[in-house]
């Protein structure tokens, strides 16, 4: 058996998804499931958003979750088993486990791929030993996971129409115009994560612009930023533009919706407009994104079609 396991923010939760289905594929008689029982005790941006986002009649999307029997077998360790007390049970069980860890996990020899500990090569992960359970950890963001599953991607993680009257009638506009979405994120970038993300800079827009404009006569910039007030204060040289921050709360995956069928995008170092790229089912797309992304390491370069990296 094979368990992947989901974290983290709806971007994140994408690619762990794009791994899962991957793994999939590569060895179709073992056993893949999903662990989603890290949203029993975080609940960082929305919590667990796949379903909400992408479980509907006219996706492909599908997840069979772990039992709590198949996480401790093939981890060695008691899960999170409570989804409503989820933050206390995840302290109940930290006692338990580091006695497990001690005297019971390394003769259960459980074998663990953590991206977030160690350096895991694709190759290891597409030839794995079927002999023994495997459990996965990390985000899997590097384009080799993806890049070929694409148009699968698209089917799976393709959202549904219900989109409110206010997105109905944006859209509308962006079908009409040579649109083009650019993605700012700051809020967190400068607070929570500030030492280990970018807030990218204002010359990386400017030149992501100008790229732009060498494929586009009139292009119309569609603005979608956690910092409104920021982008109405910084952007001004941008005229030809609409500001789209009415997508909030439970809705914020709207907006990755929305720059997805923009006609080209202007991403941020962030996986939530990096999915709205990948998303984008314009076969001209052009897709700008910067070489800054962490603090102490530059994105990767994206060998795909008219992606331009900056």
């Amino acid at each position: 058996m094979i368990i992947v396991r989901f974290t983290s923010g709806l971007g994140n939760q994408m690619y762990q998804y794009n791994l899962y289905r991957l793994l999939k594929e590569t060895y179709p008689d073992t056993p893949v499931k999903a662990d989603l029982t890290w949203f029993y005790a975080h609940n960082d941006h929305h919590g667990y958003e796949l379903e909400k986002c992408f479980a509907h009649d006219d996706s492909a999307f599908s997840i069979e979750c772990a039992t709590y029997r198949e996480l401790f077998r093939v981890t060695g360790l008691i899960p999170n088993m409570s989804k409503n007390h989820g933050r206390g049970f995840e302290k109940f069980r930290r006692y338990p486990n580091r006695i497990l860890r001690e005297f019971t996990q390394k003769r259960r020899a459980p074998f663990t791929l953590d991206r977030l500990q160690q350096d895991v090569s694709m190759e290891t992960v597409l030839h794995l030993d079927l002999a023994k359970d495997w459990y996965l950890i990390g985000f899997w963001i590097e384009s080799p996971y993806w890049r070929d599953r694409i148009p699968s991607l698209q089917k799976e993680l393709c959202f549904d129409e219900n989109y409110g009257k206010k997105n109905q009638e944006l859209i509308r506009s962006i079908r009409e115009s040579e649109s083009v979405s650019i993605h700012v994120r700051r809020g967190d970038y400068l607070t929570t994560y500030a030492g280990q993300f970018k807030a990218l800079s204002d010359d990386y827009y400017k030149k992501a612009v100008e790229e732009i404009k060498k494929v586009c006569d009139t292009p119309k910039f569609y603005i979608f930023s956690d910092d409104s007030a920021f982008i109405r204060r910084e952007f001004d040289w941008i005229k030809d533009k609409v500001i789209v921050d009415h997508n909030t709360g439970d809705d914020s995956y709207r907006d990755m919706q929305l720059m997805s069928l923009c006609k080209h995008n202007i991403i941020a170092n962030s996986t939530f407009s990096a999915w709205a790229a990948i998303l984008n089912r314009n076969p001209e797309h052009v897709t700008v994104y910067p070489a800054a992304c962490l603090k102490d390491e530059d994105s990767e370069e994206i060998k795909l079609k008219n992606w331009i990296r900056i």
